[in-house]
Protein backbone atom coordinates (compact mmCIF):
# COMPACT_ATOMS: atom_id res chain seq x y z
CA UNK A 1 0.00 0.00 0.00
CA UNK A 2 1.26 3.28 -1.23
CA UNK A 3 1.60 5.70 1.88
CA UNK A 4 0.31 9.22 1.93
CA UNK A 5 2.51 11.79 1.66
CA UNK A 6 2.33 14.92 4.57
CA UNK A 7 5.02 17.53 3.68
CA UNK A 8 6.01 19.78 7.41
CA UNK A 9 7.52 22.77 7.70
CA UNK A 10 9.71 22.78 10.71
CA UNK A 11 11.05 25.63 12.08
CA UNK A 12 13.46 24.37 14.78
CA UNK A 13 16.80 25.93 16.04
CA UNK A 14 18.45 22.70 17.87
CA UNK A 15 19.36 19.62 15.74
CA UNK A 16 18.95 17.38 18.23
CA UNK A 17 15.08 18.07 18.32
CA UNK A 18 15.00 18.68 14.76
CA UNK A 19 16.51 14.78 14.91
CA UNK A 20 14.34 13.47 17.81
CA UNK A 21 11.29 14.49 15.78
CA UNK A 22 12.19 13.28 12.38
CA UNK A 23 12.80 9.49 14.41
CA UNK A 24 9.47 9.67 15.32
CA UNK A 25 8.13 10.44 12.40
CA UNK A 26 9.31 8.15 10.72
CA UNK A 27 7.96 4.97 13.12
CA UNK A 28 4.64 6.42 12.03
CA UNK A 29 3.04 3.45 9.66
CA UNK A 30 1.03 4.41 6.30
CA UNK A 31 1.98 7.46 6.22
CA UNK A 32 5.46 9.40 4.95
CA UNK A 33 6.56 12.50 6.36
CA UNK A 34 8.83 14.80 3.73
CA UNK A 35 10.05 17.29 6.36
CA UNK A 36 11.63 20.70 5.79
CA UNK A 37 13.61 21.94 8.62
CA UNK A 38 14.90 25.56 8.80
CA UNK A 39 16.49 27.12 12.32
CA UNK A 40 15.90 30.55 11.26
CA UNK A 41 12.70 33.02 12.45
CA UNK A 42 13.38 35.16 8.77
CA UNK A 43 13.77 32.45 7.27
CA UNK A 44 10.65 30.25 8.72
CA UNK A 45 8.74 33.08 7.95
CA UNK A 46 9.43 32.97 3.94
CA UNK A 47 9.32 29.84 3.99
CA UNK A 48 5.88 30.26 5.57
CA UNK A 49 4.82 32.14 3.02
CA UNK A 50 6.35 31.13 -0.45
CA UNK A 51 6.61 27.44 -0.41
CA UNK A 52 3.65 24.31 -0.65
CA UNK A 53 3.47 22.40 2.51
CA UNK A 54 0.62 20.61 4.30
CA UNK A 55 1.52 21.77 7.72
CA UNK A 56 4.10 24.13 9.92
CA UNK A 57 5.42 22.89 13.40
CA UNK A 58 7.52 25.53 15.21
CA UNK A 59 9.58 26.03 18.18
CA UNK A 60 8.69 28.29 20.57
CA UNK A 61 12.12 29.45 21.50
CA UNK A 62 13.65 30.74 18.42
CA UNK A 63 16.88 32.45 18.92
CA UNK A 64 15.76 36.38 19.75
CA UNK A 65 12.67 35.77 19.02
CA UNK A 66 10.00 32.92 20.17
CA UNK A 67 7.30 30.92 17.99
CA UNK A 68 3.98 32.61 19.29
CA UNK A 69 5.62 36.35 17.58
CA UNK A 70 6.30 33.89 14.15
CA UNK A 71 2.67 32.96 14.49
CA UNK A 72 1.07 36.36 14.76
CA UNK A 73 3.46 37.86 11.84
CA UNK A 74 2.49 34.80 9.49
CA UNK A 75 -1.47 34.98 10.08
CA UNK A 76 -1.28 38.89 9.27
CA UNK A 77 0.14 38.13 6.47
CA UNK A 78 -2.62 35.46 5.56
CA UNK A 79 -0.95 32.22 6.46
CA UNK A 80 -3.59 29.96 6.15
CA UNK A 81 -1.93 26.27 7.16
CA UNK A 82 -2.54 24.56 9.94
CA UNK A 83 0.61 25.20 12.80
CA UNK A 84 1.49 23.58 16.14
CA UNK A 85 3.69 24.93 18.18
CA UNK A 86 6.61 22.68 19.96
CA UNK A 87 7.33 23.90 23.78
CA UNK A 88 9.89 23.27 26.30
CA UNK A 89 9.20 20.94 29.59
CA UNK A 90 8.97 24.47 31.62
CA UNK A 91 6.63 26.16 29.10
CA UNK A 92 3.38 25.30 30.56
CA UNK A 93 1.61 28.94 30.39
CA UNK A 94 2.18 29.92 26.96
CA UNK A 95 -0.56 27.63 25.73
CA UNK A 96 -3.41 29.83 25.44
CA UNK A 97 -1.32 32.73 24.04
CA UNK A 98 0.14 30.46 21.14
CA UNK A 99 -3.89 29.94 20.53
CA UNK A 100 -5.05 33.40 20.51
CA UNK A 101 -1.68 34.06 18.11
CA UNK A 102 -3.53 31.64 16.24
CA UNK A 103 -1.93 28.51 16.18
CA UNK A 104 -4.11 25.11 16.07
CA UNK A 105 -2.52 23.10 18.53
CA UNK A 106 0.43 22.98 20.73
CA UNK A 107 2.50 19.91 21.86
CA UNK A 108 4.98 19.56 24.29
CA UNK A 109 8.76 18.36 23.24
CA UNK A 110 8.76 15.62 26.54
CA UNK A 111 5.66 14.41 25.36
CA UNK A 112 6.73 13.44 21.85
CA UNK A 113 5.71 10.31 20.57
CA UNK A 114 4.75 8.83 17.14
CA UNK A 115 1.24 7.77 18.03
CA UNK A 116 0.47 11.11 19.65
CA UNK A 117 2.40 12.96 16.87
CA UNK A 118 0.43 11.52 14.29
CA UNK A 119 -2.90 12.32 15.64
CA UNK A 120 -2.11 15.72 16.50
CA UNK A 121 -0.53 16.37 13.15
CA UNK A 122 -3.98 14.54 11.31
CA UNK A 123 -6.65 16.23 13.12
CA UNK A 124 -4.44 19.80 12.43
CA UNK A 125 -4.45 19.33 9.20
CA UNK A 126 -8.36 18.13 9.35
CA UNK A 127 -9.50 21.17 11.33
CA UNK A 128 -7.67 23.78 8.94
CA UNK A 129 -9.56 21.79 5.84
CA UNK A 130 -12.92 22.22 7.70
CA UNK A 131 -12.48 25.79 9.27
CA UNK A 132 -11.41 26.79 5.29
CA UNK A 133 -14.39 25.29 3.58
CA UNK A 134 -16.80 26.78 5.94
CA UNK A 135 -15.09 30.27 5.57
CA UNK A 136 -15.31 29.45 1.38
CA UNK A 137 -18.80 28.56 2.00
CA UNK A 138 -19.81 31.82 4.37
CA UNK A 139 -17.66 34.16 1.69
CA UNK A 140 -19.90 32.73 -1.36
CA UNK A 141 -23.44 32.85 1.13
CA UNK A 142 -22.39 37.18 1.48
CA UNK A 143 -21.14 37.16 -2.31
CA UNK A 144 -24.74 35.71 -3.28
CA UNK A 145 -26.42 37.59 -0.83
CA UNK A 146 -24.78 40.49 -2.10
CA UNK A 147 -25.33 39.71 -5.39
CA UNK A 148 -29.36 39.22 -5.37
CA UNK A 149 -29.42 42.57 -3.52
CA UNK A 150 -27.92 44.35 -5.98
CA UNK A 151 -30.03 42.50 -8.92
CA UNK A 152 -33.16 43.38 -6.86
CA UNK A 153 -32.86 46.69 -6.69
CA UNK A 154 -31.66 47.14 -9.94
CA UNK A 155 -34.74 45.32 -10.98
CA UNK A 156 -36.99 47.84 -8.65
CA UNK A 157 -35.24 50.89 -10.15
CA UNK A 158 -35.82 49.18 -14.08
CA UNK A 159 -39.73 48.57 -13.04
CA UNK A 160 -39.69 51.58 -11.26
CA UNK A 161 -39.00 53.56 -14.28
CA UNK A 162 -41.20 51.34 -16.49
CA UNK A 163 -44.05 51.92 -15.03
CA UNK A 164 -44.00 55.79 -15.42
CA UNK A 165 -44.34 55.66 -19.16
CA UNK A 166 -46.57 52.75 -19.36
CA UNK A 167 -48.96 54.66 -17.74
CA UNK A 168 -48.92 57.36 -20.14
CA UNK A 169 -49.06 54.36 -22.92
CA UNK A 170 -52.08 53.36 -21.45
CA UNK A 171 -54.35 56.55 -21.02
CA UNK A 172 -53.11 57.42 -24.58
CA UNK A 173 -54.38 54.03 -25.95
CA UNK A 174 -57.88 54.55 -23.83
CA UNK A 175 -58.11 58.10 -25.47
CA UNK A 176 -57.39 56.80 -28.71
CA UNK A 177 -59.47 53.72 -28.34
CA UNK A 178 -62.66 56.28 -27.10
CA UNK A 179 -62.00 58.72 -30.35
CA UNK A 180 -62.26 55.98 -33.02
CA UNK A 181 -65.21 55.07 -31.38
CA UNK A 182 -66.82 58.29 -31.89
CA UNK A 183 -65.80 58.34 -35.61
CA UNK A 184 -67.34 54.86 -36.01
CA UNK A 185 -63.88 52.98 -37.42
CA UNK A 186 -64.28 49.62 -35.88
CA UNK A 187 -60.74 48.56 -37.16
CA UNK A 188 -58.55 51.04 -35.69
CA UNK A 189 -60.76 50.68 -32.29
CA UNK A 190 -59.93 47.27 -32.10
CA UNK A 191 -56.58 47.78 -32.94
CA UNK A 192 -56.49 50.69 -29.81
CA UNK A 193 -58.33 48.09 -27.73
CA UNK A 194 -55.27 45.03 -28.33
CA UNK A 195 -52.85 47.94 -27.74
CA UNK A 196 -54.52 48.54 -24.34
CA UNK A 197 -54.57 44.74 -23.86
CA UNK A 198 -50.80 44.28 -24.49
CA UNK A 199 -50.18 47.27 -22.06
CA UNK A 200 -51.64 45.00 -19.80
CA UNK A 201 -49.85 42.56 -20.19
CA UNK A 202 -46.88 44.68 -19.72
CA UNK A 203 -47.90 45.95 -16.67
CA UNK A 204 -48.93 42.63 -15.24
CA UNK A 205 -45.08 41.36 -16.36
CA UNK A 206 -43.48 44.50 -14.30
CA UNK A 207 -46.01 44.04 -11.18
CA UNK A 208 -44.71 40.29 -10.77
CA UNK A 209 -41.13 41.23 -11.44
CA UNK A 210 -41.82 44.04 -8.25
CA UNK A 211 -43.63 41.32 -6.33
CA UNK A 212 -40.41 38.95 -6.42
CA UNK A 213 -38.29 41.47 -5.36
CA UNK A 214 -40.24 42.26 -2.21
CA UNK A 215 -40.83 38.48 -1.60
CA UNK A 216 -36.93 37.78 -1.56
CA UNK A 217 -36.10 41.23 0.80
CA UNK A 218 -38.82 40.35 2.67
CA UNK A 219 -40.77 43.75 2.06
CA UNK A 220 -44.19 42.44 0.50
CA UNK A 221 -46.70 44.00 2.09
CA UNK A 222 -49.83 42.75 3.41
CA UNK A 223 -52.96 44.88 4.32
CA UNK A 224 -55.26 42.27 6.08
CA UNK A 225 -59.10 43.01 7.27
CA UNK A 226 -61.94 40.61 7.02
CA UNK A 227 -63.72 40.06 4.00
CA UNK A 228 -66.27 38.00 2.18
CA UNK A 229 -64.50 35.31 0.22
CA UNK A 230 -67.61 34.79 -1.86
CA UNK A 231 -67.74 38.18 -2.87
CA UNK A 232 -64.15 38.29 -3.58
CA UNK A 233 -64.09 35.25 -5.97
CA UNK A 234 -67.97 36.38 -8.04
CA UNK A 235 -65.94 39.86 -8.57
CA UNK A 236 -62.70 37.93 -9.74
CA UNK A 237 -64.93 35.75 -11.93
CA UNK A 238 -66.76 39.40 -13.41
CA UNK A 239 -63.66 41.13 -14.31
CA UNK A 240 -62.05 37.99 -16.00
CA UNK A 241 -64.75 36.44 -17.88
CA UNK A 242 -65.41 39.43 -20.38
CA UNK A 243 -61.69 39.14 -21.37
CA UNK A 244 -62.07 35.66 -22.87
CA UNK A 245 -64.42 34.02 -25.37
CA UNK A 246 -62.38 31.09 -25.34
CA UNK A 247 -63.57 29.47 -22.20
CA UNK A 248 -66.89 29.79 -19.97
CA UNK A 249 -66.14 30.44 -16.20
CA UNK A 250 -68.17 27.81 -14.16
CA UNK A 251 -68.79 28.76 -10.02
CA UNK A 252 -69.42 26.05 -8.01
CA UNK A 253 -70.49 26.00 -4.28
CA UNK A 254 -70.00 28.73 -1.33
CA UNK A 255 -68.21 29.34 1.42
CA UNK A 256 -70.73 31.95 3.49
CA UNK A 257 -67.87 33.28 5.30
CA UNK A 258 -65.71 36.25 6.26
CA UNK A 259 -62.02 35.46 6.66
CA UNK A 260 -59.28 37.55 8.00
CA UNK A 261 -56.71 37.94 5.32
CA UNK A 262 -55.36 40.37 2.68
CA UNK A 263 -58.09 40.44 0.16
CA UNK A 264 -56.40 42.05 -2.89
CA UNK A 265 -53.69 39.84 -2.31
CA UNK A 266 -55.69 36.51 -2.35
CA UNK A 267 -57.32 37.90 -5.53
CA UNK A 268 -54.21 37.90 -7.05
CA UNK A 269 -53.71 34.05 -6.68
CA UNK A 270 -57.35 33.32 -7.84
CA UNK A 271 -56.41 36.13 -10.93
CA UNK A 272 -53.22 33.93 -11.74
CA UNK A 273 -54.81 30.62 -11.32
CA UNK A 274 -58.23 31.51 -13.71
CA UNK A 275 -55.26 33.31 -15.88
CA UNK A 276 -53.35 30.17 -16.46
CA UNK A 277 -56.42 27.92 -16.96
CA UNK A 278 -57.46 29.97 -19.32
CA UNK A 279 -54.34 29.80 -20.99
CA UNK A 280 -53.95 25.66 -21.23
CA UNK A 281 -57.87 25.33 -21.62
CA UNK A 282 -58.78 23.96 -25.01
CA UNK A 283 -60.90 25.96 -27.06
CA UNK A 284 -64.89 26.02 -25.97
CA UNK A 285 -64.60 24.35 -22.67
CA UNK A 286 -64.91 25.07 -19.01
CA UNK A 287 -62.61 26.35 -16.54
CA UNK A 288 -64.53 25.13 -13.15
CA UNK A 289 -63.79 27.34 -9.36
CA UNK A 290 -64.78 25.32 -6.86
CA UNK A 291 -65.44 26.04 -3.60
CA UNK A 292 -66.05 24.91 -0.16
CA UNK A 293 -65.63 25.42 3.65
CA UNK A 294 -65.24 22.93 6.57
CA UNK A 295 -64.51 23.93 10.56
CA UNK A 296 -61.14 24.73 9.63
CA UNK A 297 -60.24 26.37 6.43
CA UNK A 298 -61.98 27.62 2.80
CA UNK A 299 -60.60 25.66 0.40
CA UNK A 300 -61.19 27.51 -3.45
CA UNK A 301 -59.92 25.15 -6.35
CA UNK A 302 -59.93 25.63 -10.12
CA UNK A 303 -59.98 22.81 -12.72
CA UNK A 304 -59.07 22.90 -15.68
CA UNK A 305 -59.31 20.22 -18.82
CA UNK A 306 -56.46 21.26 -20.53
CA UNK A 307 -52.89 18.62 -21.59
CA UNK A 308 -52.42 18.24 -17.56
CA UNK A 309 -48.58 18.23 -16.01
CA UNK A 310 -46.15 15.78 -15.77
CA UNK A 311 -45.60 14.39 -12.32
CA UNK A 312 -42.17 15.08 -12.38
CA UNK A 313 -42.50 18.97 -13.07
CA UNK A 314 -45.13 19.46 -10.24
CA UNK A 315 -43.26 19.79 -7.49
CA UNK A 316 -41.00 22.70 -9.23
CA UNK A 317 -44.04 24.42 -10.54
CA UNK A 318 -44.08 26.78 -7.29
CA UNK A 319 -40.54 28.03 -8.04
CA UNK A 320 -39.43 31.16 -9.40
CA UNK A 321 -38.85 31.71 -13.35
CA UNK A 322 -39.81 28.16 -13.47
CA UNK A 323 -41.69 27.17 -16.75
CA UNK A 324 -42.79 23.95 -18.59
CA UNK A 325 -42.26 23.31 -21.67
CA UNK A 326 -44.90 22.33 -24.07
CA UNK A 327 -43.88 22.34 -27.92
CA UNK A 328 -47.10 20.93 -29.47
CA UNK A 329 -48.61 24.34 -27.28
CA UNK A 330 -46.45 26.70 -29.21
CA UNK A 331 -45.45 29.99 -27.10
CA UNK A 332 -47.15 30.56 -23.62
CA UNK A 333 -46.84 34.00 -22.37
CA UNK A 334 -45.40 34.50 -19.21
CA UNK A 335 -42.33 34.87 -17.15
CA UNK A 336 -43.42 31.76 -14.62
CA UNK A 337 -43.21 34.05 -11.41
CA UNK A 338 -47.26 33.49 -11.12
CA UNK A 339 -47.09 30.98 -8.99
CA UNK A 340 -44.27 31.70 -7.23
CA UNK A 341 -46.10 34.84 -6.01
CA UNK A 342 -49.24 33.35 -4.94
CA UNK A 343 -47.35 30.38 -3.49
CA UNK A 344 -45.46 33.01 -0.66
CA UNK A 345 -48.96 34.39 -0.48
CA UNK A 346 -51.01 31.90 1.05
CA UNK A 347 -48.38 30.64 2.60
CA UNK A 348 -47.89 34.19 4.86
CA UNK A 349 -51.77 33.73 5.93
CA UNK A 350 -50.81 30.57 7.02
CA UNK A 351 -52.68 29.08 4.54
CA UNK A 352 -51.58 25.61 1.46
CA UNK A 353 -51.18 25.69 -2.25
CA UNK A 354 -51.06 22.73 -4.37
CA UNK A 355 -51.87 20.80 -7.30
CA UNK A 356 -53.77 17.97 -8.65
CA UNK A 357 -52.85 16.99 -12.26
CA UNK A 358 -52.84 13.75 -14.60
CA UNK A 359 -51.03 14.31 -17.98
CA UNK A 360 -53.35 14.30 -20.57
CA UNK A 361 -56.86 14.86 -18.05
CA UNK A 362 -56.17 18.32 -17.01
CA UNK A 363 -54.92 20.18 -13.86
CA UNK A 364 -56.92 21.60 -10.53
CA UNK A 365 -54.94 23.94 -8.47
CA UNK A 366 -55.94 24.79 -5.17
CA UNK A 367 -55.16 26.94 -1.86
CA UNK A 368 -57.23 26.75 1.13
CA UNK A 369 -56.63 29.33 3.62
CA UNK A 370 -57.92 29.44 7.75
CA UNK A 371 -61.10 29.98 8.91
CA UNK A 372 -60.44 31.20 11.87
CA UNK A 373 -57.20 33.04 11.95
CA UNK A 374 -57.44 35.75 14.55
CA UNK A 375 -55.87 39.23 13.76
CA UNK A 376 -52.64 40.06 15.32
CA UNK A 377 -52.75 43.63 15.05
CA UNK A 378 -56.55 45.12 14.28
CA UNK A 379 -57.10 47.61 12.08
CA UNK A 380 -53.55 47.54 11.15
CA UNK A 381 -51.64 47.47 7.61
CA UNK A 382 -49.14 44.40 8.77
CA UNK A 383 -45.88 44.45 6.84
CA UNK A 384 -44.00 41.18 7.97
CA UNK A 385 -39.55 42.31 7.23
Amino acid sequence: MEKLLTRLLLIEDDEEDYLLLKRHLAKIPNTRYEIDWTTDYNAGLDRMLSTEHDICMLDYRLGAHNGIELIRNARSQHYAKPIILLTGANEYEIDIQALQAGADDYISKTQLQSELLYRVIRYAIERKKAELEREKLLREQIESKELEQRRNEFISIVTHELKTPLTSLKAYAQLLRRRFEKLGDEQLTRQAMRMDSQINKLTGLIDDLLDVTRIEGGKLKFYEEFYDFDALVNDIIEEIQPTTDKVTLIREGSVDAAIWGDRERTGQVITNFLSNAIKYAPEGERVIIRTCVDDQNVTLCVQDFGPGIPKEEQENLFTPFYRIEQPSRGAIPGMGLGLYISAEIIQRQNGRIWVESEEGHGSTFCFSLPLHRAPSIPEAAITEA
